[in-house]
């Protein structure tokens, strides 16, 4: 076993978490590769460092040291791979991160037994064409067309395996995989997914229109979106991240990817306790659960 390490330096914790982590591992003999970025960070001298587009193929476990946004970035890079990837959370909410720092011990001690399971999460391929060249992308949580700074509302064309699905006249628009499900698309009003559900939720953001609702198709189809000939480029935002534009005539083409990312779950996690924990889902005004009890 070698364990793949990537951090978000800019966290405060991070230098002291991932030294304690890196003592846990050594007391058993289980190497590590560093990202690159970490070289000068912890000062390494004589351990192993790969970049982060290769560090996948260096390890057999990728251990991520941030909140989401870092689960989301590594993915980019390693999710094609096939390496399973697990978060310690020393970000905020710690959705996707679910490993406190407080159970690094018991996590390390169930990484080295190979005491957890592995869970596969859908993953988008995302295709825009230009100039006679495609620029692909992959996306775990979402992809988001909106109309960054512009004022005006923005129009996107919406088609489903070459069918007419809708025109959407709103502030954009969301492209959601399950994962995706709990966030930007929840607060547009999506519906929540259980994880390891293969779909497509497509989710408006403030559409122009009472009846232009979420609405959830099935992982085999293709979606092509396009704007139009009025409208001012649109951006193409991936997992949260601004990647590109859209303009008149170019269409972007969201499709299941041939590779599903590969998540460590460690012990009893469970979706619903998550949200109820992280999201306070299914509470009440008084914050009581929704279900239980109230005592007098």
């Amino acid at each position: 076993m070698k364990i793949g390490i990537i951090a978000n330096i800019n966290k405060p914790e991070a230098f002291s978490v991932i030294s304690s982590f890196v003592r846990l591992l050594t007391e058993r003999h289980i190497p590590c590769v560093y990202a690159e970025n970490l070289h000068h960070y912890l000062s390494l001298t004589d351990q192993e460092t790969a970049p982060l587009s290769d560090i996948g193929n260096r390890c057999t476990v990728v251990v991520t040291f941030g909140g989401d946004g870092t689960i989301l970035s590594t993915a980019q890079h390693v999710g094609a791979t096939g390496v399973p990837i697990m978060g310690v959370n020393i970000g905020t909410l710690g959705f996707l991160a679910q490993v406190t720092v407080e159970e690094l011990a018991t996590t390390v001690a169930d990484l080295v037994d190979e005491n957890y399971s592995i869970v596969e999460r859908m993953v988008f391929q995302v295709a825009i064409d230009r100039n006679g060249v495609r620029k692909t992308y992959f996306a775990l949580n979402d992809v988001v067309l909106d109309r960054g700074l512009g004022s005006r509302l923005i129009f996107i064309d919406a088609r489903v395996n070459g069918v007419f699905l809708n025109s959407y006249r709103a502030d954009g628009l969301i492209i959601a995989t399950p994962t995706g499900s709990t966030a930007y698309s929840m607060s547009a009003g999506g519906p929540l997914a259980v994880p390891d559900l293969h779909a497509f939720i497509v989710t408006p953001i403030c559409p122009h229109s009472l009846t232009v609702r979420p609405i959830v198709l099935a992982d085999d189809c293709s979606i092509e979106l396009s704007i139009r000939k009025e409208a001012e480029p649109v951006q193409v935002n991936i997992d949260g991240q601004n990647r590109d534009k859209l303009f008149f005539n170019e269409t972007v083409h969201i499709a299941k990817a041939d590779y599903n990312l590969r998540w460590i779950s460690i012990g009893q996690s469970e979706f619903f306790h998550t949200l109820r924990t992280k999201l306070n889902w299914g509470a009440d005004h008084d914050g009581v659960r929704v279900g239980r009890a109230k005592r007098s």
